[in-house]
């Protein structure tokens, strides 16, 4: 607008410079020339404007045109007001000030990890009962101000995306404002409820209805019945609302406190009475969170531990069926914060279970059969669960607190001194059939030793008998012997006396006594006597002297 003003200002000086100095002709004619030259000079360069590849022109048409129709925001035919067509890169002409005011905006650029949320200001209202207008194939014919007016689209938020880059478009027609990307933790999956697509009907049968809510495939409006696996997605989450569900495991637990100490049997009932099945859970570190009362009247707390998990093939159902599972909210029956799926499915069928098995036993026979309860519980809680489309991974039960009462202390100890009565029983049985075996085993013992002795003395007698037999048969054989020898020796004295004589005979016989060593040589008789018979009769002699001598002791 300055430079078209000044260049008229030129122009009319020209002007009239050409009618005060007296000029020739072809003067005059020169200056009117200058003068119009300059007035087309300024007009074309005032209605230039110059846009620069970071930026866009929003032309807006102020005079010379038809207004707006009501309800319409920008012109399409030329209609004064705000402009389809922008103004890209480079200059341009004919935007005279007069008539036209453009407006110079930045780009807008979408960075990584980011999505573009788009909103028109102008276009067709969007349909009835529906809140985004329909998916463009193509998000750049979107931000086409002509194609997106020409193409019927709708005015509002879309649900086409801007993916992370850099955008030229109409701000007079669209807005532009960037949200995070979704990110799908490990652990994790998202349920997408969307609020864009086809209409689900129960005539497609495409979906499931859960407490009137349809689980939908992917192109409709609803709950998707698949949930999104853990990534990144460049998803418009305003429009395809993510719902966080965890998948890994989910542990339970439910403890009874303040235990350590003694407690008055006064605080004791009252503790128990405030705490008892059907009664308003109490604040605090003395809240038990599952109580039970057994068949025989008493009443005490579990400690119970319980650990599950949601598949993520289940989710959407849960989602379908609680809204967020792992949203935290205040329990009123509680008095405290927790999960919704945890408030409203796990506590409620822990404690219903845990109750009805502890109600159809004695307080006693519960705590003795703590493993048979927990495999008990966990099969009817995974039973129970399931309906849910929860997985049970187990059920774990740890103290009974059957001494948290009065009553149950004296119970607990009538049974303890039942078990010592009943181990005393057993130690007495023990230590009698102890000494019976004893008794047994030296009876078995003195037995055997009679057995050994008797056997002993049999063998013995049959040993002194068979030598006795042998005893005999050698001295019938040394008997036989001797005769055999005598009559032998009979024989041969009788044949060498019949040959040689007795007395020479004798002498034979003597003198093998003398070389055997049995008769000494020297003679201790005296022998006298002229005659022969006197040597015969000293020989004879020392043979009656030693054969009368003892023999020698053995040494």
């Amino acid at each position: 607008m300055t430079l078209i003003l000044f260049f008229t200002v030129l122009a009319i000086v020209a002007l009239g410079a050409s009618f005060v100095i007296t000029l020739p002709a072809a003067g005059r004619v020169a200056l009117w020339f200058l003068a119009v030259s300059l007035f087309c000079f300024g007009l074309v360069v005032g209605s230039s404007v110059v846009i620069d590849e970071n930026e866009v022109g929003i032309v807006h048409r102020q005079f010379f045109g038809k207004p707006l129709p009501t309800g319409q925001i920008i012109a399409r035919d030329g209609e004064m007001g705000p402009q389809a067509e922008i103004l890209g890169p480079g200059w341009h002409f004919g935007y005279y000030p007069f008539t036209y005011q453009v407006r110079i905006d930045r780009v807008i650029t979408v960075p990584s990890g980011q999505v573009g949320f788009v909103t028109a200001r102008d276009g067709q209202p969007l349909p009835e009962n529906e809140m985004y207008a329909p998916a463009w194939a193509s998000a750049q014919d979107m931000l086409n101000p002509v194609i997106f007016l020409a193409k019927g689209g709708r005015r509002g938020p879309q649900t086409t995306i801007l993916t992370p880059g850099t955008y030229r478009y109409n701000t007079a027609l669209h807005e532009v404002t960037t949200i995070p990307a979704l990110q799908v933790e490990a652990g994790t999956v998202a349920v997408i409820k969307s609020n864009s697509g086809l209409r689900w009907t129960p005539a497609d049968g495409k979906g499931d209805l859960v407490n009137g809510v349809p689980l939908v495939p992917r192109d409709h409006i609803g709950v998707w019945a698949e949930p999104l696996t853990p990534g990144g997605y460049y998803l418009n989450s305003q429009a395809y609302v993510p719902t966080m569900v965890k998948t890994t495991q989910r542990t339970y637990t439910y403890q009874a406190a303040n235990f350590s100490k003694p407690v008055a049997p006064a605080a004791q009932v009252a503790r128990m009475a405030k705490n008892a099945p059907g009664a308003a859970a109490s604040s605090g570190s003395d809240d038990w969170s599952v109580s039970v009362r057994s068949k025989d009247g008493f009443s005490f707390p579990v400690d119970v531990r319980v650990a599950c998990a949601v598949e993520a093939k289940n989710a959407p159902y849960l989602v379908a069926l609680l809204g967020n599972p792992d949203a935290v909210v205040q329990d009123e029956q509680e008095d405290e914060k927790l999960e919704v799926l945890e408030a409203r499915i796990i506590l409620p069928a822990v404690r219903a279970i845990f109750r009805n098995v502890a109600e159809t036993m004695n307080a006693l026979e519960f705590v003795n059969r703590r493993s048979e309860i927990e495999a008990l519980a966990t099969q009817r809680i995974t039973t129970e669960l399931a309906r849910y489309r929860v997985t049970c991974d187990g059920v774990y039960v740890g103290n009974i607190h059957l001494d948290a009462s009065l009553a149950g202390q004296q119970l607990l100890a009538t049974q303890t001194d039942r078990e010592v009565a009943v181990n005393q029983q057993k130690l007495y049985d023990q230590q009698r059939q102890a000494e019976v075996s004893r008794a047994q085993f030296v009876r078995a013992q003195e037995e055997a030793e009679q057995q050994r002795q008797l056997a002993a003395a049999e063998y013995k007698v049959k040993v002194e008998g068979e030598n006795a037999k042998s005893q005999v048969a050698r001295a019938k054989g040394e008997a036989e012997s001797q005769v055999i020898i005598g009559e032998g020796r009979a024989k041969a004295y009788k044949l060498l006396v019949e040959t040689l004589g007795r007395d020479q005979v004798a002498q034979l016989e003597l003198l093998k006594l003398v070389v055997e060593g049995k008769v000494q040589i020297t003679p201790q008789v005296m022998v006298s006597g002229s005659t022969g018979g006197g040597t015969m009769d000293a020989l004879a002699g020392t043979i009656l002297r030693q054969s009368v001598q003892p023999a020698p002791a053995a040494k």
